[in-house]
């Protein structure tokens, strides 16, 4: 029988990445601007697809018109533009996310190492919560269980 032992890991900091300082007000500004802009923008997109299903899905699916392959294919169209509210929603709350690191002055720390995110991984992912050695590291560990973390 083996007796299975926990180790105790040092995690080491990542080092800094080149442009791995903390934001500017400036930069700091421009993020939450863009992340507004975003914000809306999911806002209509939430609103078109859910005028698309309740306009034009559903009322087709209603309809005794077409054979089942019509109507799976509507089905699936539906299933699809629901994906996008989803996916359109998680982003929402991850902008959501950036914003209460704003407020509580957080918002461009990692939030597993404290490092300053880098300028230039902010500008590509406004809502990005890690630096990317700390992203690359979670995103390894969410490979191992699964996929089943969230982010």
């Amino acid at each position: 029988m083996t007796v299975a032992r926990n180790h105790i890991h040092r995690v080491r900091r990542p080092a800094p990445g080149p442009d791995a300082r903390p934001l500017s007000q400036r930069e700091r500004s421009d993020l939450l601007r863009r992340l507004q802009l975003r914000e809306q923008v999911l806002a209509t997109q939430i609103a078109e697809e859910r005028n698309r299903i309740d306009n034009e899905a559903l009322s087709q699916l209603e309809d005794s018109v077409g054979d089942q392959v019509d109507q799976a294919f509507v089905k699936t169209s539906v299933e699809m533009e629901r994906g996008l509210i989803d996916r359109y929603r998680a982003e929402l709350e991850d902008i959501a996310a950036a914003r209460d690191r704003a407020a509580s002055g957080a918002i461009g720390r990692c939030v597993d190492c404290g490092e300053p995110i880098g300028v230039a991984r902010l500008q590509a992912q406004p809502t990005a919560r890690r630096c990317a050695d700390c992203q690359w590291r979670h995103e390894k560990v969410v490979d191992i269980a699964g996929g089943s973390l969230r982010p």
